[in-house]
Formats: structure tokens, sequence, C-alpha cells
């Protein structure tokens, strides 16, 4: 997330281990980019609605608005402040936004039209992507300069502001140039703390536009979506593992394709920015979808079957405490990138930034096993949801609850 911005390349995908960097790109391609996100929003959906069930079935139905808002309001607080204070690419407000705005509406909608919804949203988010990125300004030059070009071609002069626009197209490539890095260690990429948070407190006031309205319409598909895939049984495991395996299949032998072709134009146009563009992201949110269903029916399945119970059970650990992982991977990140001796950011090759990821991972299932032997919540999800209820809520394990070492 740091040197290879959405999941692409940048100057750190040149260097002597090209096969493996290649390799490593079309995996993610397929399996995990964009997923994660759906896959997160899908769930954050499903835990509304059991919240609004357990509401109704404990007689507090008539309190659930007032929980529900309060829950989201303070969503959208921690948001702000992890995204000033930590990391310009915070998801809490985005979740919190939507929470508020189209959850607790749509809350009794029947699966049917939820997946409907989830679907048309998350693909009707797809025209903001450009502005989302910045690059859509970019390709209306790449256009315009292509018609100057021809215009030349065909002898004809152009004029000053048609120039202009040339010239503006050539500045443009030089910024996007790949340009092999030495990895020597080179100047250092720390940067002090009070410039990074006026540089994220910008970033968050001037996000709150075209882009703030991409993401949470993306978030809010998903969201909608994994309403209706509880309602229609297929998160609680109801349907046949038949049904699943079919899902997977043709949701991979459908998006695995376009994937692996449009990532290899990719390639052989040298990674260019346009290229880049209008091959990769024209058709992104579509086969986002419906790769990253196929990915969820995968994960059921392996939910499903008997084998592997000691990883399930360290990955449900994590999952227990995801926001303070969250939080966690945010802190150790910008520490290790931006502020610490190492300031790592522009250094790592593109293989190298997955090596970090995995001691991150094992740093979060380490802590996470650790923490709930003796506490029953993560520490920022035991505040969230004090202050959700508006009372301090128990954490500490009760001694006979506990758990007897690691899983």
């Amino acid at each position: 997330m740091y040197e290879v911005p959405q999941g692409l390349p940048d100057t750190t995908f040149v260097n002597g281990h090209l096969a493996l960097d290649l390799a490593l790109l079309f995996f993610k391609w397929i399996t995990t980019e964009g997923k994660d996100r759906l896959l997160f929003s899908i769930l954050f959906g499903v835990g509304f609605f059991l919240m609004c069930e357990r509401a109704e079935q404990k007689g507090y139905a008539d309190r659930l608005a007032e929980t529900f808002f309060r829950r989201n309001l303070w969503l959208c607080l921690l948001g702000i402040l992890h995204g000033v204070f930590l990391w310009a690419g915070d998801i809490l407000l985005t979740y919190g936004l939507s929470g508020l705005l189209f959850l607790y509406p749509c809350r009794k909608l029947k699966a049917r039209n939820l997946l409907l919804a989830g679907v048309l949203l998350t693909c009707a988010s797809s025209p903001l992507l450009p502005y989302f990125l910045g690059f859509a300004g970019e390709v209306d030059l790449h256009d315009e300069a292509g018609r100057v070009a021809a215009l030349r071609a065909s002898g004809v002069r152009p004029t000053g502001a048609q120039e202009k626009i040339e010239l503006q197209w050539r500045e443009l490539e030089v910024t996007h140039a790949v340009v092999p890095p030495s990895y020597d260690g080179g100047p250092s990429g720390r940067q002090p703390y009070r410039k990074t948070v006026e540089g994220q407190a910008h970033a968050l006031i001037t996000e709150l536009s075209v882009s703030r309205v991409f993401i949470v319409m993306e978030a809010t598909g998903a969201m909608l979506l994994g309403m209706g895939l509880y309602k229609a049984g297929f998160l609680t495991g109801k349907l046949p593992r038949s049904w699943y395996w079919a899902t997977a299949a043709s949701g991979l032998l459908l998006s695995a394709p376009v994937y692996g072709l449009t990532l290899w134009k990719v390639y052989r146009s040298s990674f260019n920015f346009i290229v880049v563009y209008k091959c990769l992201y024209v058709q992104y949110e579509p086969l986002r979808l419906v790769s990253g269903i196929a990915m969820l029916s995968l994960l059921m399945l392996f939910i499903q079957s008997d084998r592997a119970t000691a990883v399930k059970a360290v990955l449900a650990d994590v999952g227990q405490t995801a926001l303070s992982n969250y939080l966690l991977t945010s802190m150790i990140c910008q520490w290790l990138f931006l502020w610490s001796p190492f300031a790592l950011f522009g250094k790592l090759t593109y293989l190298e930034h997955h090596g970090v990821m995995l001691v991150v991972w094992a740093l979060n299932i380490v802590l996470s096993s650790l923490w709930l032997r003796a506490y029953q919540l993560g520490p920022f999800e035991w505040l969230w949801r004090s202050l959700t209820y508006w009372e301090w809520l128990p954490i500490r394990m009760e001694k006979n609850d506990r758990k007897m070492g690691l899983p």
C-alpha cells in the first residue's frame, strides 16, 4: 500500500526477480486486489444485521435506532482520528457514513432486493472510480493530445492552446515514467510526524467530495450485498456445498482470464499509466464483484470443512480483534515506512514489500492470540462497544474461560 498503489508496481517493480514479481502481481489481482475490501464490507453489513436481530430478540427494538446511530457516529469519529493522525487511507469513516446513511433504512428489505441493490450500487460506483484514483483528467489530456497529434500528422498547424495541451501531456509522461531504483539505501524517506498529520488532514478535507462519494457507494453496495447473502442463507452455510463450488468455479473462470489478459497487456506496455487505467480500471468494479463472490464461496467451503481447525482458531482470534489489528497495522507500517530511523519508503523492492506484510501478519496473529487469553475483546473493540452502549462493559475474561495457550 505504500509503494505499490492499487496493487500495481511503481519503480519497485524494476529489479532482478521479475518472474516472481509478475507471478505475485497476477496472483494478487486474481485473488485479493479489491476483494479484501469487498469481503470486509460484506462482513460489516452482516454484523449490522446481527446486531438488529439480537436487539429484537432481547426486546430492545425500541432503542435500536439510537444505539445504531451512536455506534456509527463513534465509528466516524474514530475514522477521522485514524485518517488524520495515523493513515490517510482510512476506511472507518467510510463505514460509519455508509451505516448512518443507508443500512438502517434497508434492514427490512427482502434478500432478493438487498442483493439487487448491492450489485447495482457497486456497479454504479464505477464511473466515479477515475475521480477517486485521480486519473480522470489525465485520460482526458491523453485523448486531447492524441487529437492534436493527428492534426499535426495531417499537416494542420496546432493553435497555441493545442500546443499547450501537447506540453502538458509531455510533462505528464515524464511524471509517470518508471525509473529503475538503485536500492542502495538512497536518501532517507523519513518524514516528520507533524508533516504527516498536516498532509493527512488536508487529504481528508479534500476527499469529502467525489472520491468520498465513490468509496461510500462502493462500501454500501457490498454491505447491502452482505445483508442479502445472510438473509438468503449463503453466509450461514444453508446452501448445498455443490452450490458454493459452482459459484467459485464460475466466478474464477469468468474473472481470472480477464485479469490475466489485461495484466499481460499492461506489462507489455511497460506499465504505461494510460494502458493501466484503460485496461484494469474500466471493468474494475464488476470484475471485483464476480471474483470477490468466488473467493467468498471458497472461504465458505473452508469454514464448513472439518480440516485445519487450528488455522481457523488463529484466524478467528484475528477476526475477533479486527479493529484493533487494523489500527495496529497502521501504526506499525507508518512507523516503519515514514517515522522510524529505517524510513523504508522507496527502499524496498516489490517482493520485499510482501516480506514486511508477512511480518505484520505474524504480529497480528500472535498478539491477538495472546490478548484473547485474558480479555474478551480487543482493546478498540471494547472501547467502541462501550461507547456504543454508553457504559463501561467488562473486558477481562473470567478465569475459568481463559484460553490455555495458543491454539
